[in-house]
């Protein structure tokens, strides 16, 4: 799913008018690797009690000469093109939220599989998505994805705590 969005970028950039001189500014370009930081040291912030080290949000970021509301309409425009089965979507002219329903393909597809616990014979699940795009002074956006998965199904070990969900 995140590397979707990355293809995406590119797309967008296909889609512009190519650079005229190798010296023109570039269209798009990687974020710095410090892009997440500020989202550690918040977590970070917010356990409390022990000192518990948050993981490391994953996600993907890419940064594109356009307006932050340019990047979210083109982004609307292409999930509404595929015929996305979206839920549950907020939305404004910097970030987008929704939730994705999955089939149980789709989930095995979309998810690592060291996330996966063992024995569980999914059903179906969900993907709740975010992309926030903040504007840089240098005319650049920084669009950033972040996406959690939930797997809804049945373990096979009948003598398991029995879940509702797992989160992946």
């Amino acid at each position: 799913m995140l590397g979707f969005f990355l293809s995406v970028g590119l797309l967008w950039v296909s889609g512009s008018s190519a650079q005229e001189s190798p010296s023109a500014k570039p269209l798009v370009r990687a974020c710095p690797d410090s892009w997440n930081d500020a989202a550690l040291s918040s977590k970070k912030k917010q356990s409390s009690g022990k000192n518990k080290i948050a993981p490391k949000p994953s996600g993907a970021c890419i940064e594109l000469a356009s307006s932050p509301l340019d990047i979210q309409e083109y982004l609307q425009a292409y999930g509404r093109q595929q015929r996305w089965a979206i839920s549950a979507d907020q939305l404004n002219e910097d970030s987008w939220a929704f939730s994705l329903e999955l089939d149980a393909d789709e989930l095995i597809r979309d998810t690592a599989a060291d996330s996966n616990p063992k024995g569980i014979a999914w059903t179906h699940g969900s993907v709740r998505v975010h992309i926030q795009t903040v504007q840089l002074p240098d005319g650049f956006a920084r669009t950033i994805v972040r996406a959690s998965f939930r797997g809804f199904g049945r373990n096979s070990d009948q003598f398991a705590v029995h879940r509702e969900y797992w989160e992946l």
